[in-house]
């Protein structure tokens, strides 16, 4: 029996991923890396900016420092965020209808996650229930952040289950020992991208908003209307 929800932020909650990676090829061009912000997304969709940038260098002998970097990436966003950055279609629909308590666990800083969730009404469903990789050893694909926000909550890991866009994600809610259901509502992602989250581990992948709500409601975790 699931008693707890545990949502990603971007790319299940918000439609931030799509705005983020555009940027990212922005910077990472200057480095020199030339990547397309699908390929990003693909790559490196969950995992912490530092995380990716450790990878991008020892892949491309490049040696960014990835706080300058995040800073440079998060002063751009911050502009677009306020103009451009929009809930998931349907989500606030989704967390209305909930019978059991839910939360947010993701690899953004909390101060981001504030404000984004604020930004586009979101937050007042959370209350303190959010939690960021900062507060944990190690980002996704480790399990540290699923654990810690089930711990948080008062559930065990066995009787909750993971919404989540990136492959990382879903490693990581696998290796906590949670169910975890892959989700494709965000700009940065298409039913291509199936593939990648099953076989990442999800027992099943979603399109949009619409879909995940039949789906918890199919798995007993929505209100009757």
């Amino acid at each position: 029996m699931i008693e707890l929800v545990i949502f990603d932020c971007d790319g299940v909650l918000i439609d931030s991923e799509v705005l983020s990676f555009a940027v990212d090829t922005q910077v990472l061009a200057g480095h020199g890396i030339e990547m397309t912000a699908d390929v990003l997304a693909r790559r490196y969709g969950g995992v912490s900016y530092g995380e990716m940038i450790a990878q991008l260098n020892d892949q491309h002998t490049t040696a960014i420092d990835a706080v300058a970097y995040q800073a440079e990436c998060e002063g751009v966003l911050e502009g677009l965020f306020e103009t451009d950055l929009r809930a998931i279609s349907g989500i606030s629909d989704v967390l209305k209808s909930l019978a059991v308590p839910c939360c947010v666990a993701s690899a953004s800083d909390l101060a981001r996650l504030d404000k984004c969730l604020g930004v586009t009404g979101l937050l007042e469903f959370f209350g303190p229930r959010i939690f960021s990789v900062e507060e944990v050893k190690h980002g996704k694909p480790a399990p540290d952040i699923f654990l810690h926000a089930a711990n948080e909550c008062g559930f065990t890991p066995e009787r909750s289950i993971v919404i989540e866009d990136s492959p990382a994600g879903i490693v990581a809610a696998q290796a906590a020992g949670m169910r975890a259901v892959g989700f494709l509502g965000g700009g940065h992602r298409s039913p291509e991208d199936a593939d990648i989250l099953m076989d990442a581990g999800a027992e099943d992948v979603v399109g949009n908003g619409a879909e995940l709500h039949r789906y918890l409601a199919n798995i007993g975790l929505v209100m009757a209307a």
